[in-house]
């Protein structure tokens, strides 16, 4: 499953929206879990997520996704949703990440490091593991590159000591070994486009959406100021201006035929 900061306002605002998402599984078992943290029985969250899945997509079958639907009802008091505001990076940690060679690997372990302490926050038993696919750990480090380049690079961080395999054959997630306590450096608050919160800290040219929140790439930093937003933002602002336009110019066309 994908980290969300806030799981409770992020089902709230999927709600809010109509808006399955890009996983729309995962959408479902979080908004279940959110009706159930509000004490609606099983029975009317059933029926909710029935309404919510239509409310979105007025074409879907009801009856393709019954049996998915029933076992997200099923299991929906197994995990508490996630409510925290951020997670924080010490400087220890920055200065052990900077003594490794190449941008890559810095982002990699970088994001490792966020994602482990976002589970020990989830979970006090959790001890520095990375409960995340590697797929997904990619993704979130802006990393773009072979399976064997993601292997060779997480290999080179166990031999460097800075993490550890599970001695479990059918386990293949990690653990964090250069955790370290001191003085906050950043606090994440937002685990999109980690790899590039990673640059931004250390002076590259990446800005902050200030609609949406996420980190991207200065396309052109030498043209005076940073953007504003990011691109889907801007094509939805420019959409939005569109709209605005064409019914500001239907109104005073409106108005002059009166």
């Amino acid at each position: 499953m994908s980290i969300e900061l806030n799981e409770y306002e992020w089902a709230e605002k999927m709600i809010g929206n109509r808006d399955l998402g890009k996983k729309p599984v995962e959408t479902l078992s979080r908004v279940a879990r959110y009706y159930y943290e509000n004490s609606y029985g099983k029975r009317d969250i059933r029926r909710r997520l029935d309404a919510f899945l239509l409310q979105c997509d007025p074409n879907a079958s009801l009856v393709h996704w019954s049996d998915t639907l029933d076992r997200i009802v099923r299991g929906v008091g197994r995990y508490k949703l996630v409510r925290m505001k951020e997670v924080a990076v010490h400087e220890p940690e920055l200065r052990r990440i900077e003594t490794l060679e190449g941008k890559q690997l810095r982002r990699l372990a970088f994001t490792l490091l966020c994602v482990a302490r976002y589970w020990d926050n989830v979970s006090e038993a959790n001890n520095h593991w990375v409960n995340t696919q590697d797929k997904e750990i990619m993704k979130l480090a802006n990393i773009a590159t072979s399976i064997k380049r993601q292997s060779a690079m997480m290999g080179q961080l166990r031999k460097l000591g800075f993490i550890r395999f599970s001695k479990k054959i059918d386990n293949l997630n990690v653990r964090v070994l250069f955790m370290e306590d001191g003085p906050d450096a950043i606090h994440i608050q937002d685990f999109r486009n980690l790899g590039y919160q990673y640059l931004k800290y250390c002076g590259e040219p990446y800005f902050e959406c200030v609609s949406c929140g996420i980190t991207e790439k200065i396309r052109e930093p030498n043209r005076g100021r940073p953007p504003k937003y990011c691109p889907a933002c801007a094509a939805q602002m420019r959409t939005r201006q569109n709209v605005n336009a064409v019914m500001r110019r239907r109104q005073v066309s409106e108005e002059v035929m009166r």
